[in-house]
C-alpha cells in the first residue's frame, strides 16, 4: 500500500479530507506524520524513497545521479552495513528544511539540529552535496509533537502564488482562496459573489477550479479594479480554458446594485481593521453588510466570511444576523494571523420570492449597464460570438 499525503492550510483539513474523498474515491483521514521522532535514525532506511524520488522525478523532469535503482541500492546497502561514506555526487545538491510544532517540552533539540541531523545521513548515503541555496532536491522534515513525517518537494515555489500577479496590501493567498471557495459549494448555474474583492483572487481562483458558474467580484476602490484587470490578463489563457464566467464590478458592499435574491452565494475576506480600517469602523461595517447581503443572497444560499476581528463580526452577526445561521467555523492559520472562518447558511425566509429571472440572466444585464458607465471590468469575454 502507498500512501499519499497532500498539505492544506491549517484549518482547511476538512475541505481537502472531501475533496480527495469525491476525486479519488477513497476514505483519506486527517493526520500529520507516522514516524516516532526518536527512532529517526533507525527509521531512515524504511522511508520509501523510491516513490518518492520517482515523483520528484516527474515533477521537476530531472533525474536523480543514478537514478532510482541506485538510490534503492544505497538504502539496501545502508540498511546492511549501517553507515556508508558514498562517493560525493558534486552535480546533485539538496537542503533539509524541518519545521516543527506541538509543545515545546517534547523537544530537547531545534528544527536546525533535526535538519542537520537527516541531512548528514542523506549526505553519507547518497554523496549528495548539501547546498541551502542552490539546492536541486529539497527534503522536508514535518515534526508534529512525537510524529515526524519525511516528504520531498515537488515544486520550487509555493502554490499560494500561483494565478495572481498584481498583489494588494491584504490580497489573500490563491490556496486560501480555493479552501473558501470550495465551502460555498458552486455548482453550474450558480452566481457566487466577492463583494470586497481586492485584486480579485477569490473569484479568479473560483472561476478556474469550479465550472459552470458566474462568478463577480465587486470593490469600490478603483485600484483593487486595476489590480483585478491584471490579474486576469495574467491569467487569461487558463481563463479561455474555463467553463465559468467572471467579471468585476465598481460598486459599495452594502449598497449592492443587485436584485434580491440574485446571487447563490457570497464568499469574501472581511477587513481584519488592521492594514485596512479599524475595529471600530468594523463594529459599523458589518452589520450594513449582513442587511445588504441578507437581501441578495437567495433563501438557502451561503455566505463564507473571514476575519480576524472575531467578536465584532459575532456582535453583528447576534444583533443584525437576520436569516443567517451560522454552519460551521473553522480557525485558519494565514501565516500572518490567526483568523476566524465563519460558514454561514440562510435559512428559507418568506421575504424573499424565488428570481423571476433565468441562470445569469439579471446578473449580465446588470454586468451590461455597468459596462455602459465604465464601471466594470468584463473577466474574460472568450470569443463565443
Amino acid at each position: 500500500m502507498i500512501e499519499l499525503y497532500a498539505s492544506v492550510i491549517t484549518g482547511f483539513e476538512a475541505v481537502a479530507v472531501e475533496e480527495i474523498a469525491a476525486k479519488f474515491h477513497t476514505s483519506p483521514t486527517k493526520g500529520r506524520g507516522h514516524d516516532a521522532l526518536n527512532m529517526i535514525r533507525n527509521e531512515i532506511p524504511r522511508i520509501n524513497w523510491k516513490t518518492a524520488v520517482e515523483c520528484w522525478e516527474i515533477a521537476h523532469r530531472k533525474c536523480v545521479p543514478g537514478g532510482v535503482d541506485s538510490v534503492k541500492a544505497k538504502m539496501r546497502e545502508f540498511v546492511k552495513n549501517g553507515a556508508v561514506e558514498s562517493e560525493a555526487e558534486k552535480s546533485f545538491s539538496f537542503r533539509v528544511t524541518c519545521n516543527r510544532a506541538g509543545e515545546k517540552s517534547r523537544h530537547n533539540f531545534s528544527s536546525m539540529d533535526a535538519a542537520r541531523t537527516l541531512g548528514g545521513i542523506i549526505n553519507r548515503i547518497f554523496g549528495w552535496r548539501p547546498d541551502m541555496e542552490n539546492f536541486d532536491m529539497e527534503v522536508l522534515l514535518n515534526i508534529r509533537n512525537d510524529m515526524m513525517l519525511v516528504m520531498t518537494s515537488l515544486n520550487r515555489e509555493s502554490l499560494f502564488k500561483r494565478n495572481v500577479s498584481s498583489f494588494g496590501p491584504t490580497t489573500m493567498r490563491s490556496t486560501m482562496c480555493y479552501c473558501m471557495a470550495a465551502l460555498a459549494r458552486p455548482k453550474p448555474g450558480d452566481v457566487v459573489l466577492d463583494p470586497m474583492c481586492g485584486g480579485g483572487s477569490i473569484p479568479l481562483e473560483a472561476a478556474l477550479a469550479f465550472p459552470g458558474c458566474l462568478f463577480i467580484g465587486a470593490d469600490i476602490h478603483p485600484k483593487a479594479l486595476e489590480r483585478c484587470l491584471q490579474n486576469v490578463q495574467y491569467c487569461n489563457a487558463n481563463l479561455l480554458q474555463s467553463d465559468s464566467e467572471l467579471a468585476f464590478v465598481a460598486c459599495d458592499a452594502a449598497n449592492l446594485p443587485f436584485s434580491e435574491s440574485s446571487i447563490d452565494s457570497i464568499v469574501t475576506d472581511l477587513p481584519f481593521g488592521r492594514k485596512i480600517g479599524s475595529v471600530n469602523d468594523n463594529r459599523i461595517l458589518y452589520p450594513r453588510l449582513l442587511v445588504e447581503w441578507e437581501r441578495v443572497v437567495k433563501p438557502d444560499g451561503l455566505l463564507v466570511v473571514m476575519t480576524h476581528d472575531r467578536r465584532s463580526w459575532e456582535r453583528a452577526l447576534a444583533l443584525h444576523g437576520g436569516s443567517w445561521r451560522v454552519s460551521s467555523h473553522h480557525i485558519v492559520n494565514t501565516a500572518t494571523n490567526v483568523a476566524h472562518l465563519v460558514h454561514v447558511g440562510m435559512l428559507h425566509h418568506e421575504h424573499f420570492a424565488a428570481s423571476k429571472w433565468g441562470p445569469f440572466k439579471d446578473v449580465v444585464e446588470m454586468v451590461e449597464m455597468c459596462n455602459l458607465n465604465e464601471k466594470c471590468i468584463q473577466g474574460k469575454p472568450r470569443g463565443r460570438d
